[in-house]
């Protein structure tokens, strides 16, 4: 019999809601923002000069494309939290929206013509090439194979085509003369720059001719991992980690012009996209307890000394620790501003896939910290925040040196006086829950809890999972014994299994979405069960109205309560009385 959830803690409770108001601002796009504003419970497209809805509707929009007149909106609105959407045309003067059911696509790249008559992209969930006539209203499909991914991109007269297929490289080619323009280990994005396109290729930006395919210039910085840009006339504006921080880049023709270490109001800060509207670089910044907020690039850029800093409700550090093979690997802990000594810790971490882990806001971590908590997010290698090297080392057959890396981040965070074991939650989404999992029941004297949110955690049962045939190389695949028995070694459920009765076991909460379309509940119950049949304490929650990508608000909040309350509860850091302000959600 697994345990029953722990009910919301009210204080905590009260604090996520109070944080949540601020709201989750969009970049500007032709005029538009897909944006939550402060006190909405859903996203909604907001005209940027007046503030004004244009669409605010009750599915989840996955992507919008104004057109270049700016009369129409492209979108893609999935009914449901599960990241399956239907192509959809948005009158920007009525809001009025025309859905077309039997084109499913899911953040696929939309194509406008430059005279703004229709709209083009290839849905990878229909495996067709569709073209949207914006004035009557009518869709053509041609058939594409499902064996290639085919995506849009702007450049040339018509636009470009990315090509790509299983083990080979891709190819950018210009669909006005079918020329090849460029074949690349990889095509990331594609944008328009004065006559030229640049490409990122997941390593360095080009710039192209797209007729020809000649090279105008070419950047690359090994250390940077670039995570956005934007281009407008000769300039390139990228934001990006270097050294675990969030980092700046102005390019002028190819050649950094100016570069910052990201900050705002005098304090460390993490831009986490840019894009070029209204003659203008806008950035989105953000904090561990800065609500995000889109400002000018050149706020970011600026040599001008920064206004004076204001008192913060929480001080953000960095720490690093020695893993056993040498390696010096940072985490970044928020803690009330007087905080002294061991606090009750959450620490989390991503890993994997070279997606840098940054500490950027998100309302659970103030409304913990406000509690007395600190909260820490560990950049373990197998991301993306220290360089190809660093991802590589937590990649395939190393994936157990990132869970060794989180091992040695907990250990130290105790040692450092910051927390204990019995106050240290560990905690992870998808591939972080993975690690997070893994590493609290490969040392069950490391922490109180574990926390695991749709994450896929019998690694030699991937492809049970809808995306699992994606995930075998990031863990290492399981086609030789070598494989085998190294999944086996940092699997979740096998160390779950592993365990014998009676030993001290973490207590676990097993998170599950219930509209989520990549990863399903059976690794998840099984490790509670297996949890379970040795003594351990074990929850299983299914969160109702919860995918894996975008959520509406009220499933964010039930989500985020309930992981704090369990973290209260586990390190006895709060009176647990029935919530008031918010609902109990129990689904076993």
């Amino acid at each position: 019999m697994h345990d029953s959830l722990p009910p919301l803690v009210p204080a905590i409770d009260a604090a996520l809601t109070k944080w949540e108001r601020h709201g989750r601002p969009g970049l500007p796009e032709n005029g538009f923002a897909l944006s939550r504003p402060p006190g909405r419970r859903r996203h909604g497209i907001y005209r940027v000069d007046t503030g004004s809805p244009v669409i605010e509707p009750e599915g989840h929009i996955l992507r919008m494309a104004p057109s270049p007149d700016g009369r129409s909106i492209c979108v893609q609105i999935a009914e449901r939290a599960d990241e399956d959407a239907a192509l959809g045309l948005v009158d920007t003067a009525t809001g009025a929206l025309r859905l077309y059911p039997e084109v499913r696509c899911r953040y696929d790249p939309m194509l406008w013509a430059g005279d703004s008559s229709g709209v083009e992209l290839v849905a990878g969930r229909s495996h067709g090439l569709v073209r949207l006539d914006a004035r009557t209203g009518r869709t053509t499909v041609s058939a594409v194979s499902p064996h290639t991914r085919l995506r849009l991109f702007p450049g040339g007269r018509s636009g470009l085509f990315a090509e790509s297929r299983p083990g080979r490289p891709s190819r950018l080619v210009d669909r006005a003369t079918g020329a090849e323009v460029a074949v690349l280990g990889a095509i990331v994005r594609v944008l328009p720059v004065d006559e030229g396109v640049v490409v990122d290729d997941g390593t360095r930006l080009r710039c192209l001719e797209p007729g020809s395919g000649a090279e105008r210039w070419r950047w690359e910085d090994p250390d940077l991992r670039v995570t956005s840009f934007a281009a407008r006339g000769q300039d390139v504006v990228a934001v990006g980690v270097r050294a675990g921080r969030s980092v700046i880049v102005r390019l002028t023709q190819g050649s950094v012009s100016a570069e910052r270490e990201v900050t705002y109001g005098g304090a460390p800060a993490v831009a986490t996209g840019v894009s070029a509207d209204a003659d203008r670089f806008h950035a989105l910044v953000e904090g561990p307890v800065l609500p995000p907020r889109v400002i000018p690039a050149e706020e970011l850029l600026s040599d001008r000394p920064p206004a004076v800093r204001r008192e913060a409700p929480a001080r953000t550090e960095r720490h690093v620790f020695t893993a056993e093979d040498g390696a010096r690997v940072p985490v970044v802990v928020t803690s009330p501003a007087d905080a002294r000594g061991p606090a009750p810790l959450i620490l989390t971490c991503y890993g994997g896939f070279g997606v840098p882990s940054l500490a950027t806001f998100e309302p659970t971590v103030p409304a913990w910290v406000e509690q007395g908590g600190r909260y820490a997010v560990a950049q373990v290698r197998g991301g993306g925040e220290h360089g190809p090297a660093w991802r590589r080392a937590g990649h395939g057959l190393a994936k157990g040196r990132g869970i060794d890396d989180l091992t040695v981040i907990a250990r130290g965070l105790v040692e450092a006086g910051l927390t204990r074991p019995d106050l240290l939650v560990l905690a992870g989404a998808s591939h972080g829950g993975v690690l997070a999992t893994s590493c609290a029941l490969g040392s069950p004297d490391l922490c109180a809890g574990v926390v695991s949110t749709a994450a896929p955690l019998d690694l030699l049962n991937l492809g049970a999972h809808p995306l699992g045939q994606r995930w075998a190389g990031e863990f290492g695949a399981s086609d030789s014994p070598e494989g085998i028995a190294h999944l086996r070694r940092i699997s979740p459920l096998h160390r779950a299994e592993a365990l014998t009765s009676g030993a001290a076991v973490p207590r676990f909460l097993g998170i599950v979405l219930a509209e989520d379309s990549r990863v399903v509940a059976d690794d998840t119950l099984a490790v509670a069960d297996a949890l379970c049949r040795v003594g351990g304490g074990a929850t299983v929650w299914r969160a109702p109205d919860t995918g894996h990508g975008g959520n509406h608000l009220d499933s964010l909040h039930r989500l985020g309560a309930t992981v704090l309350s369990f973290a209260a509860a586990t390190t006895g850091s709060a009176q647990t009385a029935p919530s008031t302000t918010g609902e109990n959600p129990r689904d076993r």
